[in-house]
């Protein structure tokens, strides 16, 4: 349902099937039932003559729980990518068991050489201020990111108290996906000089634990609006079931990266006929052959719905959604079919390898986390500005790695102008040009390997 059409949003798109729906208590979403009052749109379909017969059918809660057919390609090739990359091994859960062992003590000798060093402040026995000033900025700032992904919600009740009865999995997932990203990003500081770091099996399990959040909320919260409002980028709106279900794409996007960006898995993948033809479909074709499977939302259409934003917060929002969409294109393209062409001609350094690495954790965790950033905005845990700035700063944060990526780009002028035309291609809105541009990426990158990039 087009909410161009509908001229509704979150709040009021839920119709009174919402107390036959066993799953979508107070804790699900909280949305109220749609206003039955008249309005101006009302008279104006009667007057046009569009009634009530040709106005779209609202699925029911019934309708709703049947298990689409995206879900069936997201289980096909995330068992296809780890047969073929060698995931199924014992090794696999070793190795996640001892990073996250690992990353464990290294949080604990952190908070030993913090405690040191406020002794050492408090006593005045400070050899090197510098170093005091940038633990400080450092500690302050993860304190924050604690805070709000962690303590902010563990007040609230997210995971504790009555209501943690029900949508068990979505919870705990949930926490359980935080504590995995934390840990991973310990582990990422810990071993930065270190390039064995590029075998952490962490980041896959992380994308692993972001498909299980995907389709918890999509199965858990039926009473979500079908509507190409994404209902994200606003103060008041909830949102949307396609926007979640849209979110399951790049979520299984991440997972094929995190397989990918794993040195070991792959040369699994590429020693393969079969590997080799599917690392053709996610570094080129993605948004040709996996993508048209699932729903989209539309930019364009954000923030259209009735009392979708408030009057005051209406110029934020729509500055906000425009630096998200210039995100995309640029995230797109350049973190996306650059760097994945890169690993598949193995162009990068050791040095620019890790700097890609760090980049790569950085955009797994903006996937999942978006929503429930959004949650807490829902749920009056946080206020709606706040939660959606955060947003635009854990985005934005690959561009202050711009300086270090210098390098990085200006030893592949060639990729970047390719990634420039990719830009001009998709802004024609034609699918037949980008698909021609990732048929012309295919021929140079895997068949022209005499080009120098």
């Amino acid at each position: 349902m087009a909410a161009a059409k509908l001229e509704t949003n979150g709040n009021d798109a839920i119709i009174d099937e919402t107390s036959s729906d066993s799953s979508a208590g107070d804790d699900a979403v909280g949305t109220p039932l749609a206003s039955r009052e008249g309005s101006d749109m009302d008279l104006t379909g009667l007057l046009n003559g569009d009634d009530d017969n040709q106005q779209p059918k609202r699925k029911s809660l019934k309708d709703r729980a049947k298990i689409p057919l995206t879900f069936y390609v997201v289980l096909a090739n995330v068992a296809a990518l780890q047969y073929t990359a060698g995931i199924w091994r014992l090794e696999s859960l070793n190795d996640w068991t001892n990073s996250m062992i690992t990353a464990g003590y290294s949080a604990r000798d952190a908070l030993v050489y913090l405690r040191d060093m406020m002794e050492a402040v408090y006593r005045g026995k400070v050899d090197d201020w510098k170093e005091v000033g940038f633990v400080s900025v450092v500690t302050f700032m993860i304190a924050c990111t604690l805070y709000v992904l962690i303590v902010a919600p563990f007040r609230a009740g997210f995971w504790t108290g009555p209501r943690t009865s029900k949508h068990k999995i979505h919870r705990y997932m949930g926490m359980a996906y935080l504590i995995q990203y934390f840990a991973a990003w310990i582990e990422f500081y810990r071993y930065s000089n270190n390039y064995d770091v590029k075998d952490s099996v962490l980041p896959h399990f992380i994308a692993i634990n972001g498909l299980i959040q995907g389709w918890s909320a999509f199965f858990s919260f039926k009473v979500l609006p079908d509507l190409d409002d994404p209902g994200y980028y606003s103060d008041q709106a909830v949102a949307s079931r396609t926007f979640v279900h849209e979110n399951i794409f790049f979520t299984l996007l991440a997972t094929w990266g995190s397989v990918y960006y794993n040195e070991t898995w792959r040369d699994n993948i590429q020693s393969t006929v079969f590997g080799q033809i599917m690392e053709a479909v996610w570094v080129f074709f993605p948004y040709v052959l996996v993508r048209p499977f699932f729903p989209t939302t539309s930019f364009s259409s954000a923030g259209s719905g009735r009392r979708s934003r408030s009057e005051r917060n209406e110029t934020f929002y729509r500055y906000g959604t425009l630096a998200v969409k210039f995100f995309y294109l640029w995230a797109k393209y350049f973190l996306g079919f650059m760097v994945n062409s890169l690993w598949l001609l193995k162009a990068a350094t050791p040095e620019q390898s890790k700097f890609l690495k760090g980049m790569f954790l950085l955009n797994l965790g903006t996937v999942s986390i978006a929503i429930f950033l959004h949650t807490l905005r829902f749920k009056k845990v946080l206020p709606a500005k706040l939660t959606f700035s955060i947003y635009l700063l854990q985005i934005y944060a690959t561009f202050s790695a711009i300086p270090l990526a210098f390098d990085l780009f200006a030893s592949h002028k060639a990729m970047c102008g390719m990634q420039l035309l990719g830009i001009l291609a998709n802004m024609t809105r034609k699918r037949w040009v980008h698909a021609a541009w990732c048929c012309l990426m295919l021929y140079l990158v895997k068949f022209r390997q005499d080009l120098e990039w």
